[in-house]
């Protein structure tokens, strides 16, 4: 799990990410729930399935599991409801795709699932032999 995030701050940077992963999650599901559906009705996927992947995606990112797949799904998601909406919409799609693209380059930080499973850990290494022969 190196390449997914080089550390995992605290305070207010860990605040702040934990913030960033609400609003994308957020706006992800405002615009499966409450809008209307007709972009996605139209497009070649099954009907359920971009919504289905919005859902997911909005509880990785709550949870702040695989936080940079998630996020990374997410731009995908917003460069797709760009594509489908239009010009005249195009603004919180625009928003959603760079607040998620952060997301993706800043990491998760330490309020998140992805820090407890894949944080820094303390190493105690055992006494060598060597240093029991010495005494």
């Amino acid at each position: 799990m190196r390449g997914f995030s080089t550390s995992f701050p605290r305070g207010g940077a860990g605040i702040g990410l934990l913030l960033l992963r609400l609003a994308v999650a957020l706006q992800l599901l405002a615009e499966t729930l409450f809008t209307d559906l007709a972009p996605w009705s139209q497009a070649m996927l099954p009907a359920g399935l971009p919504a289905l992947l919005s859902i997911l995606m909005a509880v990785l990112l709550v949870l702040g599991m695989l936080t940079p797949v998630a996020g990374a799904v997410a731009v995908l998601c917003q460069l797709f409801c760009l594509g489908q909406a239009g010009w005249s919409q195009a603004s919180p799609c625009i928003v959603g795709a760079f607040t998620a693209t952060a997301l993706v380059l800043l990491g998760p930080g330490a309020y998140a699932g992805d820090a407890r499973l894949f944080g820094r850990r303390r190493l105690v290494l055992p006494a060598s032999p060597a240093d029991h022969n010495r005494f």
